[in-house]
């Protein structure tokens, strides 16, 4: 064969991969639906004297009537409805979809509009898509109109049950003509721009509105009321990356492995409500899928669409070396374990979120000198991005460590000296209260304490070592570790209590981000364990249970809860346990605490058990 007949036939070949259909053996379908019905359903145009329904009805009969069963193509799945007044609409047309269709369907309505006096409807059926809120791809207002109309679109991602096909689905309409924008009625090009804003918004994302920003690779279907015809200016920019259906059947939408087409066209798909007479047959256009009573510009359309296999489980990234708490003082080994499905097409590690290494080939590892950056704690994490058409990401739980001269360690003043959010870990300290779920933790030598809270589990026992890792807040007056990691290291002696007068309790602040009691005074020692001592001044109860013991050593401190004079004694969670009386004089032992009174930080001390609490006299 001849080199030019080689070449022709490969350019053959190229242009059948660039613009025909690929097989539908590779790709599912499903059927979705665009409608504009007037004011929510609630009445006809031609009879608006009492609410019927009417519309909202005959609208929920005509879908259970697009492909019955035995159908070439399946029913519609996925309903996207502009002008859902409200939520009683909202509630009517689900009861009514599940009337005539006979299976169940779920709803979501997201208000607009003027002071969202009108809505966005969605609607899906649980046994032909799969849908997660996590799936939910947010909203963008693309436009407000003079009179405070609010233009939106709203997006979700569904998958076809069953299988790993999804596709995007976001609806809304466009300005429509007549509307005054900036003084004027509006343009065909002030449309054309709503809708550069709507493509930008689907392709890119908001701050907290992804649009379909994480997965590029999947399918998208804009439902959409443009509120223009084709060949206009706006038409031809939607058509630029989208696909008009059309028909009842489309072409395949993309296809990851081939070339789209050759411009590098997504295949997507939109469509929308023309005027009556120009409407595409396979939706409200004319009888008998019409009802007269949807009027000029209220009407629905549907088509089925071709998916495509997608990867939407992002991969699985986890650090393996160092581990949290790791105390680095020379070169240190870095490494990830990182699986995914689809593959993996690059790991980057970063360190306090600088991106310091990338690798593209397992086994995804460095080394790191950490001596070259700052004494202190430092994060460690990593991203992972599949090789999928998505490119989906996933980052790894923080690694904590800390950098310093050989034989330095962290303290829980180290920890206290951070601000709130920061990751913080400690390892070595003494477990001295622990009360479910949360617990507290102090140095050895009494130098520091702090409260430590965890998601799940119990609390390790009193007189456990422990590492801990986690963020650090100000909660209550109080600095708290928030724990994602709770290693146990054995067990050894609880610190001995230190003694303070009722004055010195709780002290001054520690640093910047560590405040003490107000009008507190000398060293801070809320977290460590305590004895205090006084007279019994008041015994306080709530439902009958015991909540409150105040004592008093001569100090006559007030913390402005009624006239109780003293120092607060948490008692809550004591069973069996009868409090003495006022007048009697007790030592405490227990955990410098807080309590907020009328707004401001007092003292509290949280004890342990009724031992804790010993009568004097």
């Amino acid at each position: 064969m001849s080199r030019l007949s080689i070449t022709s036939s490969f350019l053959l070949f190229l242009l059948l991969t660039l613009f025909l259909p690929a097989s539908t053996s590779f790709a599912g379908v499903i059927t979705v639906c665009q409608c504009n019905i007037f004011d929510g359903g609630k009445w006809t145009e031609q009879d608006q004297s009492v609410i019927t329904y009417d519309t909202a009805r005959r609208f929920c009969e005509w879908v259970a009537a697009v492909n019955p069963p035995g159908s070439t193509y399946p029913p519609i799945a996925v309903i996207g409805m502009q002008e859902l007044m409200s939520e009683n609409d909202r509630i009517t047309i689900e009861n009514y979809l599940e009337q005539f269709t006979g299976v169940q369907w779920t709803s979501a309505r997201t208000p607009q509009g003027v002071n969202n006096t009108s809505g966005i409807g969605m609607f899906w059926r649980p046994d032909l898509v799969e849908y997660l809120p996590e799936w939910y791809l947010g909203e963008k207002v693309v436009e407000q109109i003079d009179n405070g109309y609010v233009i939106k679109f709203v997006g979700r991602l569904f998958r076809k049950a069953g299988t790993n096909e999804a596709f995007g689905f976001i609806t809304g309409k466009l300005v429509w003509g007549g509307a005054i924008l900036n003084g004027r009625q509006v343009t065909e090009e002030d449309r054309r721009q709503q809708a550069v804003r709507l493509k930008n918004w689907i392709s890119n994302g908001d701050a907290g509105s992804p649009g379909m920003s994480g997965f590029p690779g999947t399918v998208r279907v804009i439902a959409a009321d443009l509120n223009t015809d084709t060949g206009t200016a706006t038409w031809n920019e939607m058509n630029l990356e989208y696909s008009d259906p059309g028909s009842q059947h489309t072409h395949n939408s993309f296809n990851g492995t081939t070339w789209m087409d050759l411009f590098g066209k997504r295949l997507d798909y939109i469509w929308w409500d023309r005027d009556a007479f120009s409407k595409q047959p396979g939706g409200f256009a004319a009888e008998p899928l019409r009802s007269s009573h949807f009027g000029s510009d209220h009407r629905a359309v549907y088509a089925t669409i071709d998916l495509h296999p997608v990867d939407l489980t992002p991969p699985v990234v986890v650090i393996t070396s160092p581990e949290s708490g790791a105390e680095l003082s020379s070169t240190t080994h870095i490494s990830a374990n990182v699986t995914d499905a689809s593959g993996i097409m690059q790991v980057q590690f970063f360190i306090d979120d600088v991106l310091i290494q990338t690798d593209t080939t397992a086994p995804y590892e460095f080394d790191w000198n950490p001596l070259s950056w700052p004494t202190g704690y430092h994060v460690i994490t990593a991203i992972a991005t599949d090789a999928s058409s998505n490119r989906l990401k996933a980052k790894s739980s923080p690694v904590v460590v800390w950098v310093g001269p050989d034989g330095s360690s962290p303290t829980i003043a180290d920890a206290k000296s951070r601000l709130n959010g920061e990751l913080v870990s400690v390892a070595g300290p003494v477990v001295t209260g622990s009360f479910g779920s949360y617990f507290y933790i102090e140095e050895p030598d009494r130098s520091s304490g702090i409260k430590v809270s965890i998601m799940s589990g119990s609390a390790p026992a009193v007189g456990s070592v422990v590492g801990v890792t986690g963020s650090i807040n100000l909660l209550n007056g109080e600095r708290e570790i928030s724990a994602t990691s709770v290693k146990s290291y054995g067990t050894a002696p609880v610190p001995k209590p230190v003694g303070l007068s009722n004055i010195s309790l709780g002290g001054g602040s520690l640093n910047a981000a560590t405040p003490g009691i107000y009008g507190g005074i000398g060293l801070n020692n809320i977290g460590l364990l305590v004895t205090c001592w006084g007279k019994v001044t008041q015994v306080v109860q709530s439902s009958g249970v015991y909540s409150y013991v105040y004592i008093d050593d001569g100090s006559s401190i007030r913390d402005g809860a009624g006239s109780y004079k003293g120092i607060r004694v948490d008692v809550r969670g004591l069973t069996g346990w009868t409090p003495p009386a006022a007048g009697k004089y007790i030592i405490v032992t227990g955990i410098s605490s807080t309590a907020v009174i009328n707004g401001q930080v007092q003292r509290r001390i949280k004890v342990r058990s009724a031992s804790d609490i010993r009568a004097i006299n």
